[in-house]
């Protein structure tokens, strides 16, 4: 597969295979941030030992279910803003008092105190930056899971100055949310565009099922008749209405 179309096969992914990759990500921070606190504590690299399980199992099973509960799993890749560095802050701060409660406080053998400090400041640290890393990832696919879920939502077909122009006009639009730019050249495929990452036409089927997408505006003045026939063809395949471009 490659490497550009990733964001688009994990957005096309069914949303609980996702919820299950972030849940395997969280569980995999947890164990990574367990080690890293041990190896700070005791200032040296320490071989995988029965204390790293025991305080790896300890760490997800107060961490997973209050991520869960706290809705972090809820809205995967909008993670943007302070109310969603909030949710995860609070999510970690209640983390942080049961395991250093746990593992300072009573203590378990073979575990040193001080870890249970050190980890729950790892592993927001780690979940904080693996999605903010994911939503920078996939760039302007972030507007694609907006909240404009009763406004109809559309694709602009041509990524240049008129499909600029046109998604510059609609943005303001009550009635309408550009969610996307389609366009030929292969070349711009995976970009972002003033917020709006260029699509792959061929893709269209799929991501007018994954976005929503109720209508496709043509801004391509310079194409040919023919070539415009063939566009219409497309789009009509995916079943939604083509509208053009307003004046």
């Amino acid at each position: 597969m490659n490497v550009a179309s990733l964001p688009d096969a994990l957005l096309l992914l069914p949303r609980p295979f996702k919820r299950a990759l972030a849940l395997g990500a969280d569980a995999l921070m947890c164990v990574a941030t367990v080690w890293m606190a041990i190896n700070l504590r005791l200032e040296s690299w320490t071989p995988w030992s029965t204390s790293h399980f025991t305080a790896s199992v300890g760490s997800m099973a107060f961490a997973l279910p209050l991520f869960i509960v706290f809705g972090l799993y809820r809205e995967i890749f909008r993670f943007s803003g302070l109310p969603a560095f909030a949710t995860v802050m609070k999510a970690v701060a209640v983390y942080g008092l049961i395991f250093c409660f746990a593992f300072t406080l009573v203590s378990v053998p073979g575990v040193p105190r001080s870890v249970g400090i050190l980890q729950p400041v790892l592993l927001f640290l780690g979940v904080t930056f693996s999605r903010a890393l994911v939503r920078f990832w996939l760039g302007g696919n972030s507007q694609i899971i907006a909240s404009h879920d009763n406004v109809p939502r559309a694709l602009i077909y041509g990524a240049g100055s008129a499909g600029r122009q046109l998604a510059a006009a609609l943005k303001t639009s009550p009635e309408l949310v550009v969610v996307g730019l389609l366009d030929d050249d292969d070349r711009l495929h995976g970009q972002v565009l003033n917020g709006l990452k260029i699509l792959d036409p061929a893709k269209i089927v799929g991501l007018v099922n994954k976005l929503r997408v109720t209508q496709v505006f043509l801004a391509i003045p310079s194409a040919s008749r023919a070539r415009r026939n063939e566009i219409l063809e497309l789009v009509r395949a995916a079943h939604v209405q083509v509208c053009a471009r307003p004046m």
